[in-house]
């Protein structure tokens, strides 16, 4: 018993000079004590996410690895702008960021378009990195149409509210955006809002994010015929709302696609053209 009260006496004096001098102790590097700061919140509803190891911040960064295949950018290529979605969102930054220098590496033909602009995160992102390509935008920019609530309510078994993401417009998104060159904002309901001029143009890159069926269904149906061989179509909330994961799981029924379900914020899912 004495032995046992001896060896607890000499751990807690361990402890204490630990506590007193942590540095002195605990030599840890700042990549070994960041990996350790993560696990406090790997329980909890919030997580940290790191920098993939092709970004120079990252602790994992190989300038080696990035100047022979480029990271996010195409080797021998100037740096192309990225701009940051919202902190808790850098996997779909990342995600987005490398479709697009796939696209562009491989000389895919085609404009870009996105169904469901909002505020204009995700297109300013995606001018910004690729803006020599003309980018079609398209947003009732009044929030949910009324025929789009009342066909959801029969998928959801309850209707979303219509005024979500009214509070745009297209004038506040170009503000935002800050365009180099060719953005075009279309408003309304869609596919009624598309220029009869452009029912022939053919699309590298179409992020559809309308979050319901009926939206994101009008977004398959109109893209997918017009989309190159190789291009990408990306549709956001594939794993949060049922109404986009019920249209993307129907129209791919039976074609030679495959959607792929990422693991950003709210769950696309990424289907290149066969």
């Amino acid at each position: 018993m004495g032995h046992l009260n001896i060896s607890f006496a000499r751990q807690m004096a361990r402890l204490r000079r630990i506590a007193a001098h942590p540095r002195r102790y605990l030599r840890l590097t700042p990549k070994i004590a960041l990996q350790r700061a993560t696990r406090l919140f790997a329980a909890t509803s919030f997580r940290l996410e790191p920098q993939m190891d092709i970004h120079p911040l990252s602790l994992w960064h190989d300038p080696a690895f990035t100047g022979q295949f480029g990271g996010f950018n195409l080797p021998g290529e100037p740096p192309r702008t990225i701009v940051d979605l919202q902190p808790w969102d850098t996997v779909r930054r990342d995600m987005l960021v490398l479709l697009l220098r796939d696209v562009i590496e491989r000389r895919v033909p085609g404009d870009i378009a996105e169904l469901g602009v909002y505020k204009g995160l995700t297109a300013k992102l995606i001018h910004h990195y690729a803006p020599e390509r003309t980018l079609h935008l398209y947003d009732t920019f009044q929030g949910f149409d009324t025929r789009d609530v009342v066909r959801e309510a029969a998928v959801r078994g309850r209707k979303p509210a219509q005024n979500q993401f009214s509070d745009t417009t297209p004038e506040a998104v170009l503000r935002y955006i800050n365009p180099k060159a060719g953005v075009h904002v279309h408003p309304g309901v869609f596919p009624e809002s598309v220029p009869e001029s452009e029912h022939d143009l053919r699309y590298c890159f179409v992020h559809l994010d309308a979050d319901l069926y009926a939206p994101i269904m009008a977004g398959l149906d109109y893209f997918y015929p017009r989309m190159e061989r190789a291009a990408f179509i990306v549709v956001h909330d594939f794993n949060a709302w049922p109404g986009a994961r019920r249209a993307v799981m129907e129209f791919f029924a039976g074609k030679p696609e495959i959607p792929v379900p990422m693991p950003d914020h709210s769950g696309s899912a990424v289907i290149r053209r066969a």
